[in-house]
C-alpha cells in the first residue's frame, strides 16, 4: 500500500470504488483483510476457513458497497458483516456435528491442520491449542465481546457499533469470559499435573 493510499480515508476509497474505480476496493481488502481473518479465525477455530470466510466478507461488502452510508465508520459496517457470517457458519456447523452424530458418525476435523510443533515448542503449542478450545467452547456472545475487545483491540464503543448492545452488556460479557475461561484453563492445568504425577510413579 502506497503512502497516498494509506492516507485515504476509507470512506474516500469506497466513493471511488462507487464512481467506478473498483481497482481500489484491493486497497479496502489490503487494509482489512488480517484482521478480518484473525476475527474469524478466533471465532471458529479453524484457520482454513477463516480465510474462505474472508473471502466471502469482501465479496458480499463489494455487492453491498452502495448501501454503505458514508459516515465515516466502515470499520464497523465490515466487521457487522464478518460476525453476521461467521455465527451463520457456526450455526451450519452445528447443525452438521448434530446430523453426523445422529448418524453415529463423528466428524474427524481437528481445529487447526498443522504440522506437530517443534519439541521446544510444544508447551507454548499445547497452551495456544488448549486456549483456542476453550475460547470455542464459550457461549457465543461472550466469545464474540472477548474477541472483539482483547484480540482485535476494539474500544467498547466499537464493539457497540458492530454489535448493537450496550456498553454494560459488553463489558459483563467480557468480564463473564475471562472468568470462565481462567477457570477452565486453571483445570486443565490440574488435569495434567495430576496426569504427570500419576505416570511419574
Amino acid at each position: 500500500m502506497s503512502m497516498d493510499d494509506a492516507a485515504r480515508s476509507d470512506d474516500d476509497i469506497v466513493a471511488s470504488v462507487l464512481e467506478g474505480r473498483t481497482r481500489d476496493y484491493e486497497i479496502l481488502i489490503r487494509r482489512y483483510s488480517r484482521r478480518i481473518t484473525h476475527f474469524v479465525a478466533r471465532m471458529t477455530g479453524d484457520n482454513d476457513e477463516a480465510r474462505s470466510i474472508a473471502q466471502d466478507v469482501f465479496l458480499k461488502i463489494y455487492v453491498t458497497l452502495p448501501r454503505y452510508r458514508r459516515e465515516n465508520n466502515f470499520s464497523a459496517f465490515i466487521f457487522k458483516v464478518a460476525r453476521n457470517m461467521t455465527l451463520n457458519y457456526l450455526k451450519r456447523r452445528q447443525r452438521t456435528v448434530l446430523f453426523s452424530r445422529l448418524l453415529g458418525r463423528d466428524l474427524d476435523r481437528a481445529p487447526f491442520r498443522q504440522d506437530p510443533p517443534r519439541l521446544s515448542e510444544l508447551e507454548q503449542g499445547e497452551r495456544e491449542g488448549e486456549l483456542t478450545r476453550q475460547l470455542r467452547l464459550l457461549p457465543e456472545e461472550q466469545r464474540l465481546a472477548l474477541v472483539l475487545k482483547v484480540y482485535l483491540e476494539f474500544s467498547y464503543r466499537q464493539i457497540r457499533e458492530v454489535t448493537g448492545w450496550s456498553v454494560p452488556k459488553i463489558e459483563t460479557l467480557i468480564s463473564r469470559a475471562k472468568s470462565r475461561l481462567k477457570k477452565s484453563l486453571r483445570l486443565q492445568e490440574s488435569g495434567g499435573e495430576a496426569v504427570m504425577q500419576a505416570r511419574k510413579q
